[in-house]
């Protein structure tokens, strides 16, 4: 009996072990569930952040492989036991190169869905992150990829990221007669150069200096659309942004260039509405207008070949898949459909070829793909504690309000 006994108490004790282990795991995951819900993680996060079993924040630097997260808690320890103190930045290039791939799927499955017969193009603007290494994964990524120069400074080191291999380079901003010369030299190396004329003063500049060098220039136009999107960045698009031409200075754009033999060489059309659209409405509103430029300067025998909708792609810093500045009300596939649908539409009803549609992406490329970890210096609470019932006389007004919460507070 006695050695009964003694074989079924190491028996108890192991059970009641295991027990205790998964009640600890149970309450791991009812804390990490709570901190997922506080902090909106599973929308930011974009699957690429999450929290753990033992409440600390993942990385899963490519959601196509879910096993391979990274413990941030860990990697900070290691970097301690190596003599390395806090604040550290962490970069993941695989979040690179995984949104590359997202970004062209979502525009893959927009034109199968559609019909649509154009390729898709997407150019990285350096400015938004210009560090070799950021360059370099996106160039090696094995994604289709162009890059896009704002300056001369940035046409410099675009030009030197691509090498000797054919690029596609698009040249925007304020373009001095050094800027313009540049990239007539890349155009002459093979690359794809499109000079975007968003001044008007930057034409004549250009036709002087492709007949001095003997090059074909490769040229876009900047529409100054009259939609302009709402949020913290509104201004650099709409009627009254500093770049891009009216519709009368679009078609003095076009005699002039029939009038020097060079009509041929205008094969962009390009917009630009403002960064960190929140709004899926405005975007389709953009896209609407300036496929009406399209379908116009093919009216006047303008051979367009591609279709640039700039940038505007936003992040949702915040998680609320709201319009507010921080954050976005659509995702990728919306984004993808709306830009596809509109430009398809408009070329079906007037009979006009497919374009290439290009998009200037850079902030929801690179945004992810850094984590800054620094030091708590400080605590505040507030002191927390939950509502009691209105009495049974309150207004209807506070019932309902009590419903509400106890029904965004019911146990899953």
């Amino acid at each position: 009996m006695s050695d009964d006994m003694s074989m079924g108490s190491p028996s108890s004790a192991g059970e009641q072990g295991v027990l205790r282990s998964m009640q600890e795991v149970a309450m791991s995951s009812q804390e990490a569930s709570k901190m997922l819900r506080t902090y909106n993680i599973a929308w930011w996060g974009n699957n690429y952040y999450d929290v753990n079993e033992l409440g600390h924040i993942s990385v899963c630097p490519d959601p196509d492989v879910p096993e391979a997260r990274v413990d941030l808690a860990k990697l900070v320890k290691a970097r301690e036991a190596q003599g390395q103190r806090l604040p550290a930045l962490f970069c993941f290039p695989q979040i690179l190169q995984h949104r590359l791939r997202s970004i062209n799927a979502a525009f893959k499955r927009a034109r199968e869905s559609y019909g649509y017969n154009g390729d898709y193009f997407l150019v990285y603007p350096i400015k938004v992150n210009q560090h070799r290494r950021v360059i370099e994964s996106l160039i090696h990524s094995g994604e289709p990829l162009g890059l896009e120069a704002g300056s001369k400074a940035e046409l410099m080191a675009v030009l030197a990221h691509a090498g000797m291999t054919r690029s596609v380079i698009v040249c925007n901003g304020y373009k001095d007669r050094e800027y313009i010369r540049l990239a007539l030299i890349g155009e002459k190396m093979g690359h794809k150069v499109y000079l975007v004329i968003e001044k008007m003063s930057e034409i004549a500049i250009v036709l002087e200096e492709a007949e001095r060098l003997n090059v074909v220039p490769r040229l876009g136009v900047r529409a100054r659309l009259a939609s302009q999107g709402s949020g913290k960045w509104q201004s650099s698009g709409g009627e009254k942004s500093k770049f891009g031409l009216a519709a009368t200075q679009v078609l003095q754009l076009v005699e002039t260039l029939r009038d020097a033999g060079r009509l041929d060489s205008l094969q962009l059309l390009h917009f630009h509405l403002g960064s960190q659209m929140a709004n899926i409405r405005d975007i389709a509103t953009g896209v609407r207008e300036s496929a009406r430029f399209y379908v116009e300067l093919h009216k006047l025998g303008v051979n367009i070949q591609c279709f640039d909708v700039g940038g505007g792609l936003g992040v949702d810093y915040e998680g609320t898949r709201s319009q507010s500045d921080c954050s976005v009300n659509y995702g990728l596939n919306e984004y993808a459909n709306n830009i596809i649908w509109a430009i398809g539409d408009a070329c079906e009803e007037h009979g006009l070829p497919h374009p290439t549609v290009i998009t200037e992406s850079g902030r929801a490329v690179t945004a992810h793909h850094t984590v800054l970890v620094s030091n708590i210096i400080g605590v505040e609470r507030n002191e927390y504690t939950d509502p009691t019932a209105p009495a049974e006389d309150a207004p209807r007004a506070l019932q309902n309000l009590w419903e509400t919460w106890q029904e965004m507070h019911k146990p899953a």
